[in-house]
C-alpha cells in the first residue's frame, strides 16, 4: 500500500466519523423538536423530577427576566423529559466525553451534580444555595427563634436540628476545583460559626455526632452516589432525637448490621447515568415495641404512628417531627421510640397550606424541626416563611383560649 493510499484511507475514516457524529446530532435534533410533539399527541405529559414542583408560566410583566424563565418553563414541561435527561447524558458522553450541564434560567449555571473522586457524587444544590442565598444567615436563625418562641409560649416543647450536607461531612472526595467552591466554603464557615454563637435552646448537634461516627469507624456515613446519609447514620439520627426528648430512652436498643445490598443513589439519575454501590444494611429492634396503628390519611405530606411496648420505654407525649428527605429516609429508625408520633414533610405548607400544618403543630405536645444545612445556608424553607409562621402563631393562640 502506498503512502497516498494510506492517507486516503485515514481521511475517509475521519470523514466517516464526522458523518457519524453529524448523523447522531441530526437524529438528536429531530427527537428534540418532534419527539415531544408526538408524545404530547399520544397523551404523554411532563412529570416532576427530584420531587420538585413544575414551574409556573412566567409573568410578562417581569420584563427581560421573562425570557430565561420561559426557557426554564418550556424545558421543565417537555413530555418525556425524564427520558430526555438520560438520552442527553448519553449523547453528551458520545460527542464530548463529558456529562452535560443544564441551564436553570439564572446565571451562573451551577452543576446539578458535582462529580468527585473515587466515584463520589455530590448534590449541586449545596453550591447553588450557598452562592445565591435568599436570606442572611442571621435572618434564617431569627426565624427559627421566632418559631421556637411561639411554640414554647403555648406550653409545648421545641427542638430543632440541622442535617449536614454531604459536602460538609465528606469533603475529602470533592474535586480540587469546581464552580462555586469559594462561596460554598465561605458560606458554610459563616453558618456553622453563627449557629455556635447563637447558642439556641433545644438544638440537637447532628454534625459533631456524624463526624465522630465517621472518624471512629473509618467508614463513610453518607452514601457515595446519593445526597443522603446511610442506614447507620439514620440510626444515629433516631438515637439523638430519642435522647434529646428523654435521656436514657435508647438504653435497651438492639442495633445490628443485617447484611448488604446493591443500591442506586439519587444523584446518578440527575446526570442521566444511574450509579450503583454496595451498601451496608442496619436494623433497629426495641424489645416489646409494636405498632398499634398507622394513620396515612395525610400522605404523602404526613402520617401518624402509635406504638405500645411491653418492655422498652417509649416517649409518651404526642410529638410531631417536621423534616425533609433526611427525616423521611430515617423513619424506620425514629418511629420506634415514640408512643404517638406524626412525621410531616417540611414542604407541607407549600403543598397543603400553612393552616393545615399549623393545626397539626397545635395538636402536639412536642415539636421537633429538622432542616438540611443547604437551606439554612441558602436562607429559605417553607416552614420558616412568614405565611407559615403567622399561621402557626394564630393556631397556637386560638388553641390556648
Amino acid at each position: 500500500m502506498t503512502s497516498s493510499d494510506s492517507t486516503r484511507q485515514s481521511e475517509n475514516a475521519g470523514f466517516r466519523r464526522v458523518r457519524g457524529r453529524r448523523a447522531a446530532a441530526v437524529l438528536a435534533a429531530g427527537l428534540l423538536f418532534f419527539g415531544p410533539m408526538v408524545a404530547f399527541s399520544a397523551g404523554e405529559r411532563a412529570v416532576e423530577l427530584e420531587n420538585r414542583k413544575l414551574p409556573d408560566f412566567p409573568d410578562l410583566a417581569e420584563g427581560w427576566a421573562f425570557i430565561p424563565k420561559l426557557e426554564s418553563w418550556a424545558i421543565a414541561h417537555l413530555p418525556l423529559r425524564q427520558h430526555a435527561v438520560s438520552g442527553n447524558a448519553a449523547l453528551s458522553q458520545l460527542l464530548f466525553q463529558q456529562p452535560p450541564t443544564y441551564h436553570t434560567g439564572r446565571e451562573p449555571t451551577y452543576p446539578r451534580v458535582i462529580e468527585g473522586r473515587d466515584g463520589w457524587l455530590y448534590f449541586g444544590d449545596d453550591v447553588a444555595e450557598a452562592c445565591r442565598p435568599q436570606w442572611s444567615i442571621d435572618e434564617t436563625l431569627d426565624r427559627v427563634r421566632r418559631l421556637a418562641r411561639m411554640v414554647r409560649k403555648s406550653g409545648k416543647r421545641f427542638l430543632f436540628t440541622v442535617a449536614p450536607d454531604k459536602t460538609t461531612i465528606h469533603p475529602e472526595h470533592l474535586p480540587e476545583q469546581f464552580l462555586g467552591k469559594g462561596c460554598l466554603e465561605r458560606r458554610k464557615r459563616e453558618f456553622w460559626a453563627a449557629l455556635a454563637h447563637a447558642d439556641l435552646d433545644g438544638y440537637i448537634d447532628l454534625r459533631s455526632a456524624l463526624l465522630k461516627l465517621r472518624n471512629e469507624t473509618g467508614k463513610p456515613v453518607y452514601w457515595s452516589t446519593d445526597s443522603h446519609w446511610n442506614d447507620r447514620s439514620s440510626a444515629l439520627y433516631g438515637m439523638l432525637l430519642a435522647e434529646a426528648v428523654q435521656p436514657g430512652l435508647t438504653e435497651s436498643n438492639n442495633l445490628t448490621r443485617t447484611g448488604s445490598q446493591t443500591r442506586t443513589g439519587d444523584l446518578g439519575p440527575l446526570l442521566g447515568t444511574p450509579r450503583e454501590e454496595v451498601v451496608e444494611q442496619w436494623g433497629l429492634k426495641r424489645e416489646g415495641v409494636r405498632q398499634l396503628r398507622r394513620d396515612d390519611s395525610g400522605t404523602p405530606l404526613w402520617f401518624r404512628v402509635t406504638n405500645t411496648s411491653g418492655k422498652a420505654p417509649l416517649f409518651t407525649p404526642r410529638t410531631i417531627l417536621i423534616g425533609d428527605s433526611f427525616t423521611r429516609t430515617s423513619v424506620p429508625w425514629t418511629t420506634p421510640y415514640f408512643a404517638d408520633l406524626t412525621v410531616m414533610r417540611s414542604d407541607a405548607p407549600a403543598r397543603a397550606g400553612a393552616r393545615q400544618v399549623a393545626d397539626q403543630i397545635a395538636a402536639s405536645d412536642v415539636v421537633v424541626f429538622e432542616m438540611v444545612e443547604r437551606y439554612f445556608v441558602g436562607g429559605h424553607g417553607e416552614m420558616l416563611d412568614d405565611a407559615t409562621l403567622r399561621a402557626v402563631e394564630k393556631a397556637l393562640r386560638e388553641g390556648a383560649r
